[in-house]
């Protein structure tokens, strides 16, 4: 065999392998995180392991800190500052799902498909629902990411990520205006990006390697059929803020959900039930979800949360993660705003 031939083969077996590597990487994470004594359990998903960007989108500088018992300490002890603690005590339980039954868009799920999009959809996703709680359920139509996501400027860069905070203050600024999942009729601007197909992961199909482009910003409703004007269709906030987890739960259970942002992991993408806790797997990026709730099962405080994959993760596009540990960063960036009906 020739110098060039050996040459040629050998970049065809690293070439094989990296490609083997990627494909069972999931795997050896599965495996390894089902035979831990830990809260969850993970499974395979058809995701293109190849290319994580699209999945964590939010831009940010959290650094990964040792510092969760000092955390647990300072909320406590604001927790007894504000004379919260009996309060808070008394809701070890909470679901906004149930205590807003009426108000749909606190259950939607939403599938960012091969977009980066989890800044704009989780900060939009969150001012939905504290609209419907606001009117006291009066509105309850389904406001849509897609204005957020092309045309904040400041935002970031569409599809290749953003940052949350921002998305917040251009929602004070601009608002948001309703509008449905992709494909549909509802609202004025129905969202534009095709969700995944966790089924299909080739590099042209949905999920596949390659970002969606960001749909221009049109300051019109895309939705012809669609009667209430542009302008009156918007919807703005106030007062933006951050606030601490023991302080949180009690904005939740009064005004509705809020955003935080978290470090992802490899795991976290094979998360299937139970309560998240980081176990292995090299760091993929930021993340920004929905906080709907808390509760603790077996003795294990957790938050309940909203993703933005699709129902096909997690518990019906839900998941679980370990309450008052900090847990890859969750409680760092909580953030909500006031809304002006």
């Amino acid at each position: 065999m020739s110098p060039h031939s050996k040459f040629a083969t050998l970049v065809f077996f690293l070439s094989f392998c990296m490609i083997c590597c990627a494909h069972f990487q999931p795997h050896h994470i599965v495996e390894h995180v089902n035979h831990l004594d830990v809260p969850w359990t993970a499974d395979i998903h058809d995701f293109d392991w190849t290319s994580l960007d699209k999945f964590v989108g939010t831009r940010g500088h959290l650094q990964q800190l040792d510092r969760k018992s000092a955390f647990s300490e300072l909320c406590k002890k604001e927790e007894y500052k504000n004379g919260d603690e009996g309060r808070n005590n008394e809701y070890e339980d909470f679901d906004a799902r149930n205590h807003w039954f009426e108000c749909e868009s606190i259950s939607h799920i939403w599938n960012q498909g091969n977009c980066a999009a989890d800044w704009a959809i989780a900060v939009t996703s969150a001012i939905n629902d504290r609209i419907c709680i606001a009117s006291k359920t009066k509105i309850k139509a389904l406001y849509s990411p897609q204005k957020l996501l092309s045309c904040c400027h400041n935002c970031g860069d569409g599809c290749k990520g953003g940052y949350s905070y921002s998305a917040w203050q251009y929602w004070t600024k601009r608002g948001i205006v309703t509008g449905g999942e992709f494909g549909s009729s509802e609202g004025c601007q129905p969202w534009k990006i095709e969700p995944c197909d966790h089924n299909q992961t080739n590099q042209t199909s949905i999920c596949g390697k390659f970002l969606s482009e960001t749909p221009q910003c049109d300051l019109h409703c895309s939705n012809k059929n669609y009667t209430i004007p542009f302008n009156q269709d918007i919807v703005k906030g106030k007062r933006v803020r951050k606030s601490c987890s023991c302080q949180v739960r009690r904005e939740i259970r009064r005004r509705g959900p809020v955003t935080a942002t978290m470090r992802v992991y490899e795991d976290f993408l094979t998360y299937k039930k139970g309560i998240y806790q980081h176990v292995t797997g090299k760091y993929v990026g930021l993340l920004t979800v929905k906080i709907i709730g808390w509760g603790i099962y077996r003795g294990v405080p957790y938050w309940l949360a909203a993703n933005s994959w699709g129902t096909s993760w997690g518990e019906n596009g839900f998941f679980k993660i370990i309450r008052n540990e900090n847990e890859c960063l969750i409680e760092d960036y909580l953030t909500f705003g006031k809304v002006i009906l």
